[in-house]
């Protein structure tokens, strides 16, 4: 019998959410992992004891290298999560966020070129695609490029970046362009200093935890006047994740593929409002604001490709996505909560 195709992972920003998550899967699988993170954004914690952490930075050539050396050499794949993600943030300081997210790439697909490691799945993201796409409804591999934020700069040049490493030494490798990552899986909860994604921002509103949420514009050309965005489960972004690995190991050398991650449906900031309220039997206080520059009326994925090659039907259940994300956070403070006046507190 041949041995399963994935046996050794090495995985960047193994304390991230979506890095641990990955990793607490993987291991569900028994595959043997290695995890690699500065610790500058992600949590030593979020990792079970007995998981080696290298703690370095990616953009250091020695670091995936280090992390090679405690599987023999080798691995069966590289999962790339490591980066620097907060778009306002980049907007401040934008060197630094192309020097994380490019360099950290170069410097990992190059280890993993020399390493002859047969798969690097890189964690990109719909922050590449341009905000004007005619009137394209939901949006493939094949929609325009053009990023609004030295964020999605950053990752547009790390694809391109891996594409190259892929053409010029055989690497095969994945681009998976992540919508808007939501709920929880494996128990790990979302832990972003500061917090920017919605669903924990109005989890945390209605306790009380944080001002009200801001919702920008509400006369925007959708049917509520709020945002449309696709929101995908993370237990279909660890799916996605283990099924591009499983590609590129079968792949031809060099290859090199781009997939849309989300759920192909378009939820607004309302009705994430209202699902968050369902859930936690409380209102969610919040505040009507003007447009943000650069936002969009509309982001939503084509899932076609994701579905057809790696075997992926990501399910759309918004109040599933916020009870996973609610009881991953309970789990996360070891208690059981009890909503007392205005906030919430932890009995122990």
């Amino acid at each position: 019998m041949a041995p399963p195709p994935l046996q050794t992972a090495i995985v960047t920003g193994a304390g991230g959410f979506v890095g641990s998550t990955l990793v607490r899967s993987l291991r569900e699988a028994h595959v043997r992992v290695v995890g690699i993170d500065s610790l500058e954004r992600g949590f030593a914690d979020s990792l079970d004891g007995d998981v080696p952490l290298v703690h370095g930075d990616v953009t250091h050539p020695d670091t995936v290298a280090r992390a090679l050396a405690q599987v023999g050499g080798r691995a069966d794949a590289v999962f790339h999560l490591a980066a620097l993600i907060q778009v306002g943030e980049s907007v401040q300081q934008p060197a630094r966020y192309l020097h994380a997210n490019v360099v950290g790439t170069e410097a990992v697909a190059a280890a993993c070129a020399q390493a002859r490691v047969p798969a690097l799945v890189l964690a990109s993201s719909a922050a590449v695609l341009a905000s004007d796409q005619g009137d394209r409804a939901t949006l493939d591999e094949t929609a325009r490029i053009g990023p609004e934020s030295p964020y999605g700069e950053s990752k547009r040049r790390a694809e391109q970046v891996l594409a190259a490493h892929s053409a010029q030494t055989g690497l095969a490798s994945v681009a998976l362009r992540f919508f808007n990552v939501s709920g929880a899986h494996c128990g790990c909860a979302e832990r972003h200093k500061p917090e920017t994604h919605l669903i924990p921002l109005a989890i945390r509103s209605a306790l009380g935890e944080v001002p009200p949420l801001r919702v920008f514009g509400t006369d925007w050309p959708t049917p509520d006047g709020t945002c449309l965005r696709d929101y995908v489960h993370m237990r279909d972004v660890v799916a996605s994740l283990r099924a591009a690995a499983f590609w590129a190991i079968a792949a031809s050398a060099g290859s090199h593929r781009v997939f849309h991650v989300g759920s192909g449906v378009g939820t607004s900031v309302r009705q994430v409002i209202g699902a968050v309220e369902r859930v936690l039997g409380r209102p969610v206080p919040y505040i009507e604001s003007p447009r943000r520059p650069g936002d969009i009326a509309a982001l939503v994925a084509d899932v076609g490709r994701l579905r057809a090659e790696l075997g992926v039907h990501p399910a759309c259940d918004l109040d599933q996505m916020v009870r996973d994300a609610w009881m991953a956070w309970l789990a996360q403070a070891g208690a059981h909560a009890t909503v007392r006046g205005n906030r919430s507190s932890i009995d122990p």
